[in-house]
């Protein structure tokens, strides 16, 4: 080959590779198609019929600091009015919409702001706009509304008949990164030429970098684009901090001065208060005692009280405080539950019920204990911790929630949100091998117990104030052959040892060390749960027993130092065996 047509082709290659590397407009595919700005601002769910309001309003996109919300914003009299559920996931969570009473709330740390759909006004005072309105059956907060309340920056853009009009919400404080467009540039739906074009960003626009890539970064603009640009022709790269007012101090917090030991103490008439000094004779190391006195009477938000002066004046003269317990699972809990706090009046009667009840009985602090609560009443029952927590501020009074074992399924009882509301966060680490369906297995293996309180911990964020909740019973299963079962319980199969039914009975630790000594059988050491376990024949059946006592209750002291926790709670008080009192006096009688 001739040396000439040799060293042109070779310079010729090494251009196309870097033009290639670098991104040279000579050689780059580009796609020149515009997007459907309806479509890509989330506000149709296709690319030809743009959603309209029921009133004939104009829509605007909400660009948020990581993208576009799945709810667009309404323009109304040249107001703009935010979907709720923008808000709540948003700007500030404690926005509240009651369906029932047609009412709009925001709840702080003391005071409850209230205003009905429609209305320009709050709590009786007269404002210079409307709050809020429904529209297809979505609530629609004014901005003004928010903003009345919480700090942050919302800029409204208006739109034209291809072009969408949005609004550009910052809420969250901390730095980010902010670059300079160095020339005009066209932002794209994603990181690369062939994506459709967003809009023409002019020379000298200042975004902010929402995620960073090798070639592309994903910016917002400050009018409300969010999309890929090059990063080839972005420069000046600056670090900038966002700083918005938080009332977060006013989230006062009654704790004690040593770490909290409460037991639960299960009352179920009346007459049965009269037992408590009995009940605490030989106990050592508490300083709480938490009576099951208040439940749901009625859908109107009545609160049955078993609260007795005498209970509480024995407690107190034994040193123990007294939180007492609010629960929603009594006989007529499941169905109540959801009368009550999906209704503000009921909520409302319901937390007054129990405001006056501490005060008129000299009651230290509330416990609430509410397991109905299903994922579409999540709102519902945090606004009434809200409202519940407001009063307990004012009256000085503790409050302590209880919670289960945090996973995936009951993620939105919201600890988080729930540790800047109550006082103690309680985890029921028990309950791990409950019913026979779940099959036979430890109440709370040490693993199990850990795992709680680590998560727990995660999302309270102050392990000071969460509470280890322990059991002191235990569950003693029972295997049947098939062929000696009468069918009950829940059938097993065993292709190895035959067939059986399992079922199961919770036991107190004095039931289950008698069935032991009965047994002949001895305990082994189970280090899968951490444990003492024990397995023994009656008659035909096999009985199985994770044993709860001094041994485990140690550990999971052991447990609540290791993770700094603020104390420990016990299901309940005479299920225990008396040598359990020298481990909590051990660990808790000069806990600090």
């Amino acid at each position: 080959m001739n040396k000439t047509v040799s060293k042109t082709l070779t310079i010729g290659l090494c251009v196309l590779i870097l033009c290639t590397m670098t991104g040279c407009d000579f050689f780059r595919k580009t796609n020149d198609g515009k997007a459907n700005l309806f479509w890509y601002m989330k506000l149709t769910d296709d690319e030809e019929n743009p959603y309209r309001t029921e009133s004939g309003d104009g829509t605007a996109a909400v660009a948020l600091e990581n993208g576009y919300s799945e709810d667009f914003a309404i323009v109304k009299d040249g107001q703009v009015f935010l979907n709720i559920d923008t808000v709540i996931e948003n700007i500030d969570e404690r926005f509240y919409w009651d369906k029932i009473e047609k009412l709009v709330m925001f709840t702080n740390a003391e005071q409850i702001y209230e205003s009905g759909l429609n209305s320009s006004s709050i709590n009786g005072e007269t404002v210079d706009f409307v709050t809020s309105f429904t529209d297809s059956g979505k609530c629609y907060l004014n901005l003004k509304f928010v903003q009345r309340y919480v700090d942050f920056d919302a800029d409204y853009v208006k739109g034209n008949d291809s072009m969408p009009a949005r609004v550009c919400i910052t809420a969250k404080s901390g730095e980010v990164s902010t670059m300079v467009l160095q020339s005009d540039e066209y932002m794209r739906t994603g990181g690369d030429y062939q994506n459709l074009i967003v809009a023409e960003i002019p020379e000298d626009s200042v975004v902010t970098v929402i995620e960073k890539s090798k070639n592309w970064n994903y910016v917002r603009t400050e009018d409300g684009f969010v999309g890929y640009l090059p990063v080839s022709e972005l420069d000046d790269e600056k670090k900038v901090k966002h700083s918005y007012k938080s009332d977060a101090e006013e989230y006062t917090h009654i704790t004690m001065d040593r770490k909290v030991s409460l037991v639960w103490n299960m009352v179920t008439n009346a007459n049965a208060n009269a037992n408590l000094s009995g009940q605490l004779q030989g106990t050592k190391g508490l300083n709480v005692v938490s009576p099951t006195w208040f439940t749901l009477q009625d859908a109107k938000g009545n609160v049955a009280s078993l609260a007795d002066r005498g209970y509480v004046q024995t407690a107190h003269a034994a040193g123990l405080q007294v939180w007492a317990m609010a629960s929603d699972t009594g006989a007529k809990g499941k169905k109540l539950t959801p009368k009550v706090l999906q209704n503000s009046g009921c909520r409302r009667k319901m937390v007054n019920d129990l405001i006056f009840y501490a005060n008129e009985y000299d009651i230290d602090g509330i416990n609430i204990d509410f397991e109905y609560v299903t994922e579409n009443l999540a709102q519902d029952y945090l606004q009434f911790l809200r409202e519940l927590s407001v009063q307990c501020r004012k009256n000085k009074l503790v409050l302590s929630v209880d919670n289960y074992v945090p996973t995936d399924g009951n993620a939105y009882y919201d600890r988080k949100q729930q540790a800047k509301l109550a006082d103690y966060i309680i985890v029921m680490s028990y309950d791990e091998h409950a019913t026979s369906e779940d099959g036979a297995g430890s109440v709370s293996s040490m693993a199990f117990t850990e795992n709680a309180i680590k998560e727990t911990v995660a999302q309270v964020q102050d392990s000071a104030r969460v509470l280890n909740g322990m059991p002191f019973y235990t569950t003693a299963w029972r295997e049947t052959p098939e062929k000696n079962s009468d069918g009950s319980g829940t059938f097993v199969q065993d292709s190895v040892n035959g067939n059986y039914y399992l079922t199961s009975q919770d036991i107190t630790m004095d039931t289950a060390e008698q069935l032991v000594q009965d047994s002949g059988a001895t305990p082994v050491f189970d280090e899968e749960t951490g444990q003492n376990f024990v397995s023994y024949q009656d008659g035909k059946d096999t009985v199985l027993i994770w044993l709860e006592d001094q041994k485990s209750v140690a550990s999971r002291f052991e447990l609540m130092n290791r993770y700094s926790l603020g104390g420990a709670a016990y299901w309940c008080l005479t299920q225990e065996s008396d040598d359990i009192w020298n481990v909590v006096g051990k660990y808790m009688s000069d806990a600090k």
